[in-house]
């Protein structure tokens, strides 16, 4: 039975190595790694049942890391922000991309890797939100990937080939 990690003082960028592309087979996969106490792997289309699935998924781990509840409401609100944005705006000449969803928890961290093969967006170069401008004269969008920012503790992307590749990293507290 999976069991959480202890909070242990390192860096969360380290959980970047739970995952290792596969080029021959063109996707992430979770490494072996026998200190992971919990590791998901889905693949998923970028609609609203795929979103659902997600969701879904996400749970599961919840229940089986015993998360506390409000990292579970910060990871469900980024896990759906980055998925709204690849089933809004990833289809670049009209096909539903591809989603992989790997989900690992290790060392009181858990971390999500998003990968879509959706058009090339690094949510990253987004320059931060003016948020003391007048409601009205701010530009529509942008928020999303500010709270995403806000509520993780490390978040990388990277294009690899034809796939975008976000990593989210929360310090689970204990």
């Amino acid at each position: 039975m999976p069991t959480t990690g202890l909070n242990l003082p390192h860096s969360v960028e380290r959980s970047a190595w739970l995952f290792d592309t596969d080029h021959k087979l063109g996707k992430t996969v979770p490494r072996k790694d026998k200190h992971v106490a919990y590791q998901i792997t889905l693949e998923l289309s970028a609609d609203m049942a795929g979103l659902e699935k997600a969701d879904k998924t996400l749970d599961e781990l919840a229940l089986a890391v015993h998360l506390p509840e409000e990292t579970l409401f910060q990871l469900r609100l980024v896990l759906e922000e980055v998925l709204m944005n690849v089933i809004s705006y990833g289809a670049g000449d009209g096909a539903v991309p591809h989603v992989q969803l790997n989900m690992a928890q290790k060392d009181g961290t858990l971390s999500m890797e998003i990968a879509d093969n959706g058009i090339a967006f690094d949510p990253l170069q987004l320059p931060a939100p003016d948020l003391d401008a007048e409601i009205d004269d701010r530009p529509i969008g942008g928020l999303g990937i500010f709270l995403v920012r806000e509520l993780m503790d490390s978040v990388t992307y990277r294009r690899d080939g034809d796939w975008n590749r976000l990593m989210v990293t929360k310090i689970v507290p204990t």
